[in-house]
This record gives C-alpha cells, structure tokens and sequence, in this order.
C-alpha cells in the first residue's frame, strides 16, 4: 500500500534510510525529485509503524491501513444521524427496505438529502453504528434430506452442489452474502432453493423427465439416416465449395432434399445423438471418391439381385496386432484395482489376419499373413475358389488399397474368368470408406473377444484363440442359418450388413472402449 503515489523502488529507499537513522526529508526530497510533502508523511509514517508493529518495520511490503475516515458533521448529516435510530426502531422486518426508510425520512426531514445520496450515507451509517442479528434462513433440514445432501455436495453436478452447500448454510446462521459468494448464484435462485425447500422440500429440485412422443420415433430416425448419407458424402457433390460438413451445410443441403425442412438446432441435435463431433484427427467420415454415389448404387444393387449360387465377401485384413499385454474394458468389483499395462513392452511377436466375410451365410474365411500385398489377395481368393469351387459367381468388395486394385490383381482374375468357374467380380467400396467395409465389424468383435485384456505367451497361442473365434462364430450361423444382420457375433458394434447407413469401423472398439 503506497498512499501517495511513489514508486515501490523510491519508497523502499524511504524505508531504508529510516531505519538506517539517515532521513533527512529535504535531502531525500531533492535526491528522489519528489516533494518534501512526501518525505515527510512517509516519515510519519514509518514513525507510525515503528510504535504500533515494530517488529514489522523491516518488512518493506507492510504499511498499516487507515482509520475510516468520519462523515463531514454537516447540518444535514446530523439531522440524519438524530433522525435514524428512530426510523430504525420501527422497522420489525427480517431485513432492512432502504426505500421504505428513505420515505419516513423525507416526511420528517426539512433539509433532506437524495435518494442516490442517502442511499450511500444510509449504508455506512448502519455498518458503522448497528451489529446485526443473525437469523437462520433455514430452520430444520430432515435427517434423510441430509443424506441426500452429503452425497450432492460429493457429487460432481455442479448444481447439487450448489444447493446441498447453500441449504446447509442457511441452516447454519450464515447470511445470504456469503452463500451467493461461496456458491457463485444470485439473489433470486438462492431465495427460490429455501423457499421451495421449506415449501415442498427435496421435490423442488426433481426435475421432470423428457417424455417422447411415440409418433416422432420413427420421424427422427428417418431424420438421423438422412442426416448419415449426407455426412459419408463429400459437399462438393452437392455444389458446394467446402471440403467438409458444418452444420450449417448440412442444414442448407438438407432442407434443399427432403421435406420436411429442419431447423439448425435440430441438425446439431442428431449429429450429437448419432455420436458425430468435429476431431482433430484421420478418421474418415467422408469420401472424396467422385464416383462414391454410383459406386454404391453398384453394390446395393448385386445385393439385392444376390441369387442363390452367388456369394458376395467383404473383405479386409485384421493387424498388424503385435502380441504382447494388452489392456482393455474387464468387469471388476468396486474395491478392486484396475489391472496394470506396462507402457513399454518387448513384442513377443506379430500377425496379420486376412480375412472375408460372406454376407448371405455370414460366414468368415481366414487365414494369417506375414505381409499386406496382392500376393496375399490372390492366396485369399485361391482359398474362396476351394471352398466355393459349386458357386457360379463370387463378388469381392474391399476398400481402396494400392494391393487391391494392382495390375497383377486384375490381370490373374482375368485369366482365372476366361478357363475357370466361378466367375470373380469385383465390387470395390469408394475411396477412404474403410468405415463401410462389413468386416470391419466383425473385426471389432474379434478385438473385444480374443486381443483386449490377453497376455498370450506366444503368436500361435493367439492364432489359436482367433480360429476358435472364427470357427465357433461359423457354427453357429450354420447351425441358426440367417443372413449378416440378424445377429450380432462377440458385441459387434453395428449389425452385419451392407448399409450406407452405417460406419462398421469404429477405433474405438478396436482400442477396448466403451460402445
């Protein structure tokens, strides 16, 4: 505290020179280019201070506050100060009503102040001159509400908090002043929380269930599948300049589509509910493939059109998945510890699964690779030749991949459809929508049955673990045939069928997450 407006530095000197017996107020004046006013109240000062705290003279930061100073006793001020402690005799009221007070005093007073006036003049009038009574806002809160309330005030809703603290501090005598600055609230919410508590108790603060109108189920699904192709779609399809969707293009592109129109709120609304936000990240949710639409107009139609003796095979490759510990989601009790991964681990080695799914039998044919290329493709559909050599037609959809459209590829199907049955289709998936590739869900499952929470001692303990995954997933849709969508196998996180409607590659579930 500088009182009289001189620097920290010019002030220490003050200090020093005090308590070094050197202050010459004239001196220092002419030495520091201040005025001899100041040197000498400083003087006074540090005089001051070494009578009443000398033991804090050494300390430079301390300088004692200033007595308050006395109201100027001017004729209306003392006809005010004659005049109040009557009008506060009458007053009978918990609180003191400043306007109230003010028209008395304007009936009684000839030479009155105003109101802005005495409304300050009143204020430190009664601060100086009257000790207020605590009065408890609160009377009495049940033992079973208190329960309720220790939990709350533990709780990380910020607004039980607020009402548990406020309510066990009005029961305790503290005024309304120090709730609102503890509680971060105003006047009006905190007189509504006592007043419902003393009128309906802990009911105030239950808040009514959302109730949905069955009628606008099925209203906002077909909203929300809407809303999904559009969001697997580049804006520019659409004629718009933009890379990617705002909620704002979704909302403009929307209502230029479908009927009926929806709001911007309602947009945001079900790309939240459909677990959509914007991240910093790769994940594709898009594809810039121009021909995306006539691509899966493709596929749409080969399935519908799927006969009997044809097959249609998602096909992907699960990995490189390195064998090691691995952590994951597991059921614990609450008194238990989560189980502990090392960060740093020496691999005991890795595999790659390559696998394909046949939607119409969902049934999975795999094997394990040492690399990703064509070569592994054209092992792949050797396998699929075999065990399907009574098939007319077998139809392969994969995403983009370099080794999946190489020349060498397309060249062996070529010559295998000219001597050979069956007949090989292809049927790629868009670019960057690894997210509708079928099997990606099937190798979620995979993740969350066998890889998450595993310790296997070797590679070919693991690969056991995944063939006994595959065969018994196998046996069962043979033994309860149904086509991929039926049933969902080891928690797959969508049903498995073609859909555009769907994003069946979710890293998440592959890392152990909850789905």
């Amino acid at each position: 505290m500088h009182r009289y407006q001189l620097s920290i530095d010019k002030a220490d000197i003050l200090r020093q020179r005090f308590i070094d017996d050197e202050y010459h107020s004239w001196l220092l004046a002419k030495e520091l280019r201040v005025s001899t006013i100041t040197t000498w109240r400083y003087k006074h000062e540090f005089e001051r201070i070494r009578a009443e705290y000398p033991d804090r003279l050494n300390d430079f930061g301390f300088y004692p506050g200033e007595p308050p100073r006395p109201h100027w006793e001017t004729p209306k001020y003392q006809q005010l100060a004659f005049i109040l402690p009557a009008l506060l005799a009458d007053e009978h009221t918990p609180t003191l009503e400043t306007s109230s007070i003010f028209k008395k005093y304007l009936s009684l007073s000839s030479d009155h102040y105003t109101w802005r006036t005495f409304k300050s003049v009143f204020v430190r009038w009664v601060r100086e001159h009257v000790t207020p009574t605590p009065q408890k806002l609160l009377d009495h809160i049940s033992p079973e509400d208190l329960i309720i309330l220790k939990k709350w005030r533990n709780s990380n809703d910020h607004r039980h908090w607020q009402i548990a603290k406020s309510l066990e501090m009005a029961q305790q005598g503290v005024s309304r002043k120090e709730i609102i600055d503890k509680v971060e609230t105003i006047y009006k919410t905190l007189n509504q929380w006592l007043a419902g508590y003393k009128a309906k108790g802990m009911k105030t603060f239950e808040t009514a269930a959302h109730i949905k109108r069955k009628d606008h189920i099925p209203i906002i699904k077909e909203r929300k599948e809407r809303l999904l192709r559009l969001i697997h779609e580049t804006p520019k399809l659409h004629g718009l300049n933009r890379t990617s969707w705002s909620l704002t293009a979704l909302t403009l592109i929307y209502n230029k589509l479908y009927t009926p129109g929806v709001s911007y709120m309602q947009i945001s609304r079900c790309v939240t509910q459909m677990g959509y936000k914007y991240k910093k990240t790769r994940q594709m949710l898009t594809s810039p493939d121009p021909k995306f639409r006539e691509k899966i107009q493709k596929i749409q139609s080969i399935l519908q059109k799927l006969k009997p003796n044809e097959k249609f095979f998602s096909i992907d490759e699960y990995g490189g998945v390195s064998i090691k510990i691995k952590g994951g989601r597991t059921l614990k009790h609450e008194t238990e510890s989560p189980d502990i991964v090392p960060e740093k681990q020496k691999a005991k080695g890795f595999l790659i699964c390559t696998a394909a799914l046949e939607l119409s039998t969902n049934q999975v044919t795999h094997f394990f690779s040492t690399k990703k290329n064509t070569f592994e493709m054209i092992k792949l559909i050797d396998v699929l030749l075999k065990q399907y050599h009574d098939q007319e037609r077998l139809y392969l959809c994969w995403d983009a991949v370099s080794w999946h459209n190489s020349k060498i590829l397309k060249n062996y199907i070529e010559d295998h459809n000219k001597i050979n049955k069956p007949e090989i289709k292809l049927a790629p998936l868009p670019a960057c929508t690894q997210f509708l590739n079928v099997i990606e869900s099937v190798f979620a499952g995979l993740a969350k049955a066998v890889i998450h929470n595993s310790d296997y001692v070797s590679v070919d303990e693991c690969k056991q673990a995944i063939d006994r995954h595959f065969d018994t997933r196998n046996q069962y849709f043979k033994t309860n045939p149904k086509h991929a969508g039926r049933k969902i196998w080891g928690k797959e996180i969508v049903k498995a069928k073609f859909s555009e409607n769907q994003h069946c590659r979710n890293r998440n579930a592959m890392k152990g997450a909850k789905i």
